[in-house]
Parts: C-alpha cells; sequence; structure tokens
C-alpha cells in the first residue's frame, strides 16, 4: 500500500509538473524534480560556494568512485532557473556515470545582471570544480561543459572566449569537450530582458560566439531541432561552419519533434520518446575521456 501510495503521489505530482510548464517553467521544474527526489533518490552536496557573491553556489551530485565530471548550466532567458529546478538534468547524466556539477549564476533583474556576469559566473564555477572536485569524486582532467539555451550560449562564450577562463588561471585546454543544446549563439536582441543584458546596442558585438573563434576551442557538439520556435537553426549552422573553418573538431545532431523546452526535458529517460539527447552527449564526451 506504501507503494501503491508513493506511486500515486508521483504520478500526481509529474503530471502537476508538466500542466505546470506550459504556464509557469520555475514551478514545472520544481515539481519535477520533487517527483525525482522520490523515485531515484541520489546523494547531492548543496549549496557549495565558489566565489563572495551570495548566488555563487553549486551542487554536485557524486558518484561512488573518480568518475568523470560534467559541469551542467541551465537555461531560462537569463531571468528564469535555479540549480535545484535541475535535479532532472543531473540524474539524467548521474545514471550515465559523470559527476555532475550545477552552478547558479545571476539572473535579470538584478542591475548587475549585465553581460558578461553570467559568463564570469560560469568561469568561477569551473576553476572551483577544476580545483576541488577530486573531493566529491570527480575526475578533473576529464572535465566536461554543457548546456541549454542562454546556458548553451554561456557555454560557447567560455569555449571560444578565452578570456573568462584565463581570469581564473584556466584555458580551454581544461575543458575535455563541450554541448550546447539549442543555444542562441548568434543573435540580436529584440526584447526587453535580452536588451537590457546585453545592451546597448554597439556592446552586441561582444556576446556573439562568434566573433571569438580562433581554433583554440575543445570538441564541441551542438544539438537543435527543426522544430524550435524561439532559437532559429541557423544558431547550429553558422556556429559549426566557423568552428570547422579553424579545424576545430565539431559533430552536430538535428532532431524533429521536440520543441524547445523538449530539448531539455529530454535529458531524462522519462522524455526520451522523440529523442534520448543525454544519451548522445554521452556518447560524443565518452570518446573523449583520457
Amino acid at each position: 500500500m506504501k507503494k501503491l501510495l508513493i506511486s500515486i503521489g508521483v504520478l500526481g505530482c509529474f503530471a502537476a509538473g508538466l500542466a505546470w510548464f506550459v504556464s509557469d517553467r520555475d514551478r514545472g521544474l520544481w515539481f519535477l524534480s520533487s517527483a525525482l527526489k522520490v523515485t531515484n533518490p541520489i546523494d547531492v552536496v548543496e549549496d557549495i560556494q565558489y566565489g563572495q557573491e551570495d548566488w555563487q553556489k553549486l551542487d554536485i551530485y557524486p558518484q561512488e568512485t573518480a568518475a568523470p565530471v560534467l559541469v551542467f548550466i541551465h537555461g531560462g532567458s537569463w531571468r528564469h532557473g535555479r540549480k535545484d529546478q535541475y535535479r532532472f538534468a543531473a540524474d539524467a547524466f548521474h545514471r550515465l556515470g559523470y559527476t555532475v556539477v550545477l552552478p547558479d549564476y545571476l539572473k535579470y533583474p538584478s542591475p548587475k545582471a549585465r553581460y558578461p556576469s553570467f559568463a564570469i559566473d560560469a568561469a568561477k564555477a569551473i576553476a572551483w570544480v577544476k580545483a576541488n572536485i577530486a573531493d566529491y569524486s570527480g575526475d578533473a582532467d576529464n572535465l566536461f561543459l554543457a548546456g541549454h539555451s542562454a546556458g548553451a550560449h554561456t557555454v560557447a562564450m567560455i569555449a571560444t572566449d578565452g578570456r573568462f577562463l584565463a581570469a581564473e588561471g584556466l584555458s580551454e585546454s581544461d575543458l575535455a569537450g563541450i554541448a550546447g543544446i539549442a543555444g542562441p549563439y548568434s543573435f540580436t536582441p529584440d526584447w526587453e530582458v535580452t536588451k537590457a543584458v546585453f545592451g546597448p546596442p554597439e556592446n552586441y558585438p561582444l556576446m556573439d560566439a562568434l566573433n571569438y573563434v580562433d581554433g583554440s576551442e575543445p570538441d564541441t557538439l551542438l544539438l537543435h531541432s527543426s522544430d524550435d520556435a524561439q532559437v532559429g537553426q541557423y544558431n547550429l549552422e553558422t556556429l559549426a561552419a566557423k568552428l570547422k573553418e579553424v579545424n576545430v573538431t565539431v559533430e552536430t545532431a538535428l532532431y524533429q519533434g521536440v520543441n524547445h523546452i523538449d530539448m531539455v526535458l529530454h535529458l531524462h529517460p522519462w522524455f526520451t520518446k522523440h529523442a534520448n539527447i543525454a544519451k548522445d552527449i554521452d556518447a560524443f564526451f565518452k570518446k573523449r575521456v583520457k
């Protein structure tokens, strides 16, 4: 009876989460993560400070023994999301054998949330992971970086503009590989949030990843959907072409039947009817494990 009640509760939580996704992304993510805590409880070390600011905290989902490390930068249009809401992404990659790190970063409408604040946060988190992840069953020599949407943009900026990692004593060579999921790598801000975060207009070239590609980038996997109505497919195509011009190893994956939000949901095995995105990323990364 107890197992039945738990199952009913999880199904209800799961259904509510999907419903909330339509109108309230934050609450939908919370419901989904809550369901996972019941169905697949895994250890997590929460709220580790990676910098001096209040928001500079990360969660770690360690393996039992030393494992490749995946730092996942969540999306949310530079204004939504918290690391605890993306437990499903950590769960997906943890199942595949990674020690997973989810960092928080500064977001709009904070007046400090102006480009490149979130890229600076990400670089600091990566530096902390590089120096400390061995204490949490992570292999710092096999450090991978992935992100979705706004998080994929940050991943691309970290990988192309070497100044962010250099400021923390690192370089692109410290990353064994990166994956960008439905990322807006080269776009012109056209609504109030992105205009505020990246403006004024004369600063827009500073946040275009294509402007920094020089051949020093780590091996790159770019994933997108032909049915993504929020971020254009040209983002994948133009960045992939630019990387190939300078002989960076780049692979692409284009899906059908999934929208922009589906691309991150399909990381988890609960949502793999049309695509198993986490396994595709895993296959790319595992070929690069030292």
